[in-house]
């Protein structure tokens, strides 16, 4: 099995740069991991070797320039990526986005070869979205979609497995983010023989990606996809809404996500549950990238491709097949961490 994993990552914003922040620290740490190793893999194992972003005050300069609060060994310097939706008002303002071909980008994935293109675009850029997945297609590398565009179909699965590599989506769930913790909660309840009835949980970030989805019909389908996540959970009907509700600028890369409850006991007895929790989006992400690429690279580097749905379900909130999160996170780590 080789011994590295080359990513390349699209869109450099706090995700990413934290990811690159934590490949420097754990060079020699592993406090914080939850898989220190995996699928025979360690994190130094992985290594970025290209970044796309449109952002005209990020595009052309090196890694480490454009992360100012950590000190990263790095000279990449980000590349243009790809722009097929409408740009935000502040790229307007800086004479719009900085921009490549798709061609140009699949030139130049072919010449850095990597394994996985992850892709961490602003949620709503669905045309863009496609655009790279179909570039990593081309390039010959698996692709990565960490947005709630959906991207993982039958026929996408299908174009990816016939060149021997995978594509796993869609909309990445945080290691311990709302909804995670949502679904947690839900699985326990049931477990203690409780019977939920109504349930809501409302989400308030600071982050672009939450300022994004304050548009009507991206949030729709944000909600949508969040509020039949948490369902799964639960092997009967109730009232359940879950969804990204404000941007709050002020909360910056955090998020709060606020949950009320309303459950029977014996003899009908009212459990009532209300309560908040803060995380920080980009942290919260990282373990779940990591855990998820390293066990895509052995199960590519094994041809057994049929794994992905093992992965997409332990990462993701829309996965093609949606399981249990307890179960999701058993059979994971019975497939990679033995």
């Amino acid at each position: 099995m080789p011994d590295q994993i080359k990513i390349a990552i699209a869109g450099f914003g706090s995700v990413a740069s934290t990811l690159i922040k934590g490949l420097q620290f754990y060079k020699s740490s592993t406090e914080g991991l939850w898989h220190p190793k995996l699928a025979g893999f360690g994190i130094t194992d992985v290594i970025v070797t290209g970044i796309y972003d449109i952002d005209p005050s990020k595009v052309g300069k090196k890694v480490s320039s454009v992360v100012s609060d950590y000190k990263v060994d790095s000279d990449l310097i980000i590349q243009p990526g790809i722009s097929e939706d409408p740009v935000s008002h502040s790229f307007v303002q800086m004479d719009g986005a900085k921009s490549a071909s798709y061609e140009d980008v699949v030139s130049s994935l072919k010449k850095m070869n990597p394994d996985f293109l992850i892709n961490l675009i602003s949620s709503g850029m669905d045309k863009s979205g496609e655009k790279y997945a179909k570039a990593a297609l081309e390039a010959g590398c698996s692709f990565f979609n960490a947005t709630a565009s959906k991207t993982v179909t039958d026929q996408t699965r299908s174009a990816f497995t016939s060149k021997g590599l995978m594509i796993l989506g869609d909309d990445l769930m945080s290691q311990f983010g709302g909804t995670a913790f949502h679904r947690g909660m839900m699985e326990f309840i049931i477990h203690r023989g409780i019977k939920i009835e109504k349930a809501y949980q409302l989400d308030v970030g600071g982050n672009k990606d939450t300022q994004n989805t304050m548009a009507e019909e991206l949030r729709e389908r944000k909600r949508k996809i969040k509020t039949e996540s948490i369902s799964v959970e639960v092997p009967y009907p109730f009232k359940s809404t879950a969804g990204t509700t404000e941007y709050a600028e002020q909360l910056g890369n955090s998020r709060v996500s606020y949950y009320w409850m309303e459950a029977k006991g014996f003899l009908g007895s009212t459990i009532e549950m209300d309560l908040s929790l803060k995380t920080n989006d980009s942290t919260n992400g990282c373990n779940v990238i990591l855990d998820s690429i390293r066990a895509a690279k052995m199960s590519i580097s094994k041809k057994d491709l049929g794994k992905s749905e093992i992965i997409s379900a332990f990462a993701f909130k829309n996965p093609s097949k949606k399981v249990k999160i307890r179960e999701s996170i058993k059979a994971f780590e019975e497939a990679f961490t033995n």
